[in-house]
């Protein structure tokens, strides 16, 4: 799952505890989630002019750290309308990260805190802008994405620009209920946008791998189709020979009674001896 950073300057905790539940918006959809502060800027002396409470306990990040996250959310109190100098110096010292485009790419996110109702979160917004499409990143905002930032009953921070809460001048309004509420509202949708984004790369990345398995492997040459054998067409069938009449039996003719008169053997005329003809004689006599 992608990781968002949750970077804050809270002097009075009015933006920690508005942090609070962007985290629970954001690990309700199950990005992972790290809470940090910048570095502050201003002496323990002018803290303790300020009546300013401990810091909270969360880690100060590194300017190098942020190349660690897949996105950021940046919870700021207002100067005047823009960010306070304890964020600004800490993004200035991120030119390296932008030489070598580290961050481009990247999504972030925003939410405020002001002294009253016009103390400039919008402004507030534009201003960080500019780090951000210098870097390359891709800015979310909230929109009206929750039905509380229509409600004009009652003081309600924040805008389309992202949460917010409005803490008084001498910082004694605490968040309400319903600046909570945009909060996770904020961190839930700050995270479905992240998880689309990222399953679309990884699916994006696991088609380029099948890809580039298959173009590695010999493609394999289609044996040639056997011609198909020539149909053999069936001997036409003998008509059936005829059966054979049997031939009638020949009736046996009676044996005739032998004639005991014999008749008289005629000699035939060539077996019978011929006469001597005499020579030079002009007849004869029988």
């Amino acid at each position: 799952m992608p990781t968002v950073y949750i970077i804050i300057y809270s002097l009075y905790h009015h933006i920690y505890t508005v942090a609070l539940d962007v985290k629970k918006g954001l690990e309700a959809q199950g990005v992972t989630v790290k809470l940090f502060q910048v570095p502050e800027t201003l002496s323990d002396n002018i803290l303790e002019v300020l009546h300013a409470p401990p810091k909270p306990d969360i880690p100060v990040i590194t300017i190098d750290e942020l190349s660690n996250a897949d996105a950021f959310m940046f919870g700021i109190p207002t100067r005047f309308g823009t960010f306070p100098a304890q964020l600004k110096s800490f993004l200035d010292a991120s030119g390296a990260l932008w030489a070598t485009g580290t961050l481009a790419g990247k999504f972030a996110g925003t939410f405020f805190s002001t002294a009253s109702q016009h103390g400039g979160q919008e402004t507030t917004a534009y201003t960080l802008i500019t780090y951000f499409a210098h870097h390359g990143i891709n800015y979310v905002p909230l929109g009206f994405a929750d039905s509380n930032l229509f409600d004009n009953s009652e003081v309600i921070g924040g805008s389309a620009w992202g949460a917010g809460t409005v803490a008084n001048g001498d910082g004694s309004r605490q968040p309400s209920e319903k600046e909570l509420t945009i909060a996770r509202t904020q961190g839930e949708n700050f995270a479905k946008i992240l998880n689309t984004f990222h399953q679309g790369v990884k699916l994006i990345e696991s088609e380029k791998e099948v890809e580039a398995t298959n173009a590695a492997e010999p493609v394999k040459t289609a044996e040639p189709v056997k011609a198909a054998e020539p149909i053999k067409v069936a001997e036409p069938v003998k008509a059936a020979e005829p059966a054979k009449v049997a031939e009638p039996t020949k009736t046996v003719e009676p044996v005739k009674e032998a004639n005991h008169t014999e008749e008289p053997k005629q000699t035939p005329r060539s077996s019978q001896p011929k006469l001597e003809e005499k020579k030079d004689s002009k007849c004869f006599c029988m």
